[in-house]
């Protein structure tokens, strides 16, 4: 088996150090991650919503949330238990 040198900016060498688990190499993290990004089920909905779909959605989100706040008052916490 090859292997390959890689520069990483010194952020993302921390993030990756920080991941690595007890006796993991730095590829064995590497795939560690990169296998769980693919098995994340959210991966399977990548793709059904299309574009004008997703801006109708966003709309909606914004105008529910600009309603809400408006009769609550922006920023305020609203107690669950009331």
């Amino acid at each position: 088996m090859g292997s390959k040198t890689v520069s990483l900016k010194d952020e993302t060498y921390r993030r990756l150090n920080r991941e690595k688990r007890d006796g993991e190499s730095f590829s064995d993290t590497i795939d560690r991650l990169l296998v769980a990004d693919e098995t994340n089920p959210l991966r399977e909905l990548i793709g059904l919503v299309d574009e004008d779909e997703l801006e109708n959605v966003r709309t909606r989100s914004n105008e529910f949330r600009e309603n809400v706040n408006s009769r609550f008052g922006s920023g305020e916490r609203v107690d669950e238990d009331q």
